[in-house]
């Protein structure tokens, strides 16, 4: 039987899809968000979305506490295999449901209470959740030294600080804040072999997938961990991989404990994002960080501070502007909105603002954006943020460009009409 959604319920869709509708025609630059799309967000209308999926016994046979369920156990043992083909991984754990979810488990898993780990200072990039969890699972966080000239960091300052006592158990490399590769095999000379080293790809993932970036479990990490929704195209979840399989053992347990049930909707949306990304993902995750470059060269030759400039301003999908000799970066934000292009404006490292533009061009890439659409991308900024041009009066410019990017009447909108109208909202979309 049918029912029609209570009121209250149908306003909640409604708003939600008023969002919808309004979103496909702004630029999203947020370099922690990615396009899903229609085939991996299918699984959230499929059984999977409320059901639990458990592996079987070590034998391989059913589950039967929870029978019924060995086709989405299937779907993630496949995807694990593909993550790891991706990532140089032997072992890959999908119970994370988020990157915050990954990290609390390595931390768990890598380092013992009161043990010494190393991460990055928020000034410097790191994650803001990392100190915090760190510490409540009684570690003893410390921060990682940085050079503010190249934006990574400095190995040379780290030797000096060890000298010649104890090595951390763990460095936790958590950088949200990227502009620049780690040098892990300088990082491994320094710490030795018993230091754990983990790196936390949640900005890189999908660069790392597609060769684009630095190979951390080739290159001195011994674990890696994240989230599966920046530029990695896949839907909000988080994933643990390693080649060593007492870590493997050690990751597992300890996500098993921090998370009761992984999301079957999720894994499915992961598997069809992944094999995406086997289909696509060399391309674009090469033509994200050409992207990021030529708008960063641009908008440094309109006369934008850029940071990194001196060493081409960036080896990822983030681009950093200094917008405080133009304007407040929360203006600047407001500004870029009204003109259709949405930001972030957060504080960065090692600039004397309180807080800068940070960009990304992985959305835009993933959605087929190229080099032309890059260009006018940054005559827009130029426009609205040195010109002082009306920031409604660019606006056409940049619906232009993303309806480039998502055909008006595309097969996801025809299947969400479908689904609105179904739910009792008509034209909603």
């Amino acid at each position: 039987m049918t029912r029609t959604p209570p009121a209250d319920a149908l306003t909640a869709l409604r708003r939600a899809a008023a969002h919808h509708a309004a979103g496909r025609h702004r630029l999203h630059l947020v370099p922690s968000e990615n396009r899903l799309s229609l085939a991996a967000r299918l699984p959230h209308l499929m059984d999977a979305a409320i059901r639990y999926a458990f592996p079987g016994p070590e034998d391989g046979g059913e589950n039967w506490a929870w029978p019924g369920r060995q086709d989405l156990v299937d779907v993630e043992n496949a995807a694990a295999v593909r993550l790891g083909a991706q990532l140089g991984a032997d072992f890959v754990n999908l119970k994370p449901v988020s990157g915050v979810s990954a990290l609390t488990a390595a931390l768990s898993a890598l380092a013992k209470p009161w043990s010494v780990a190393y991460n990055l200072a928020e000034r410097d990039g790191g994650h803001g959740s990392t100190r915090f969890i760190g510490t409540r699972l009684g570690l003893q966080m410390k921060d990682l030294p940085v050079d503010p000239d190249t934006c990574t960091l400095d190995l040379d300052a780290l030797a000096r600080l060890l000298g010649t006592g104890p090595r951390p158990e763990l460095v936790y490399l958590d950088a949200f804040m990227c502009l620049f590769p780690v040098d892990l095999t300088g990082l491994r000379e320094i710490v030795g072999p018993e230091t754990v080293i983990h790196y936390d790809a949640s900005h890189t993932l999908g660069l790392i997938a597609g060769g684009a970036w630095q190979q951390p479990l080739a290159e001195g990490a011994d674990t890696l961990g994240g989230s599966t929704h920046k530029t990695y195209p896949g839907p909000h979840k988080g994933l643990l991989a390693t080649n060593d399989a007492g870590l493997a053992a050690r990751l597992d347990e300890h996500a098993g404990h921090f998370v009761s049930h992984h999301h079957p909707a999720d894994v499915v949306a992961l598997a069809v994002a992944a094999a995406e990304m086997d289909d696509r993902g060399r391309e674009y995750a090469h033509a994200t960080v050409a992207g990021a470059r030529r708008l960063g060269a641009a908008l440094a030759g309109r006369g934008f501070t850029v940071c990194g400039e001196k060493a081409g301003f960036t080896d990822c999908h983030q681009l950093w502007i200094d917008i405080a000799p133009l304007m407040d970066a929360a203006e600047a934000s407001r500004r870029l909105f009204e003109a259709g292009i949405v930001v972030n404006a957060i504080p960065l490292p090692h600039i004397t603002a309180p807080a800068g533009l940070r960009l990304g061009v992985q959305e835009l890439t993933w959605a087929g954006m190229r080099k032309d659409g890059i260009d006018e991308l940054a005559e827009v900024f130029t426009a609205v943020l040195r010109d002082g041009q009306d920031p409604a009066a660019a606006a056409s410019r940049t619906r232009a460009l993303a309806e480039a990017l998502q055909p008006k009447d595309g097969p996801g909108e025809q299947v969400l009409r479908v689904a609105l109208a179904a739910a009792g909202i008509g034209g909603a979309a």
